[in-house]
């Protein structure tokens, strides 16, 4: 293919993000309420890079009716699957378009609060929190004070972690069969993509580099964005975890065939313009793309469309 040619994704992207939005699967009987949900929880050591399993514990009184994410991927996820007038506020990050797919949504409906005000948080008198594994502990130390119950969800990255946080917020919200709707969906658009993407006998290797040299690895969303179209992950392949910090002699030694980095960054321009990296094969072949930043960092159902717009990218396929 020609690089002046369009990069067309292999799914219809407005179908899709249409589709990923709302979810409604088989209406269930009740659930007991109060109820007590054991879980998995993922713990990211930043230290060794490496990652554990604890096993929780969560009692829930009565069945959430004012619900508060206090992270993007969350607030995504509850969009899809849990009627909207129970979700009473959003973070900004969540009404940031670089950070969320469903941000004019979330200033339309509001209100919206910074990830720190917790006093405002509890005024709005919700019944559940959503806190993550990056809330700060004094957030969640005021709720605890304030007996505002809060669950706290877990390191995930992968799109398999992510079907799992899926299933687990269904649980708590009593929308079981929305969640599972959601992944079944999930599942099959993804069979869909694959089966939309060409079949190589040597898969193109993707690097994606990020800010401060930054080229996630094994346990993150690029990662599970790259297996669903049949590239290979650069940084998983040179045995990153998942974040490690490489300088441009590393870059030109792995030497990828595609260069992703996020827009507004102008990496592109600082690494057209090395003389090092010149003789890079992505340098070379004018493989290095901009990708707008809500694409990167997806962490819930949308990750679909992040591998979508990818996918056109990097093999630039017309339908």
């Amino acid at each position: 293919m020609n690089h002046g040619q369009k990069a067309v994704p292999p799914l219809d992207m407005h179908r899709l993000i249409t589709e990923l939005s709302h979810v409604r699967g088989k209406t269930q009987a009740e659930g007991a309420w109060p109820r007590k949900i054991r879980y998995s929880f993922d713990v990211h050591d930043l230290k060794t890079d490496t990652f554990r399993q604890e096993t929780k514990s969560f009692e829930i009184q009565k069945k959430p009716l004012r619900i508060i994410p206090h992270a993007v991927g969350v607030a995504e996820i509850l969009w899809a699957i849990c009627p909207r007038e129970r979700l009473i506020a959003f973070n900004d990050l969540t009404a940031d378009p670089d950070s969320s797919f469903i941000a004019d949504k979330a200033r339309q409906q509001g209100p919206i609060f910074r990830s720190k005000q917790t006093e405002l948080v509890i005024g709005y008198r919700p019944d559940l929190v959503f806190t993550v594994f990056y809330s700060g502990a004094d957030f969640k130390e005021k709720l605890s004070q304030a007996q505002i119950p809060s669950f706290e969800l877990g390191h995930f990255g992968s799109i398999e972690s992510v079907q799992r946080q899926i299933l687990l917020i269904g649980d708590v919200i009593g929308e079981e069969g929305n969640a599972r709707a959601l992944v079944n969906l999930m599942n099959e658009r993804i069979r869909d993509l694959k089966a939309r993407t060409p079949h190589r006998d040597h898969p193109i290797r993707v690097l994606y580099y990020d800010e401060g040299g930054y080229v996630p690895g094994r346990f993150s969303n690029f990662n599970s964005i790259c297996d669903m179209i049949g590239a290979v992950n650069v940084g998983t392949e040179q045995g990153i975890a998942s974040w490690s910090r490489i300088d441009y002699e590393t870059l030109l030694k792995w030497n990828p065939d595609v260069i992703i980095v996020p827009d507004r960054s102008k990496l592109k321009e600082l690494l057209v313009s090395n003389r090092l990296l010149s003789h890079a094969r992505a340098i070379r072949s004018n493989s290095v793309y901009d990708v707008p930043g809500v694409y990167l960092r997806a962490s819930s159902q949308y990750m679909l469309l992040s591998a979508d717009l990818i996918a056109g990218i990097i093999y630039r396929q017309p339908r």
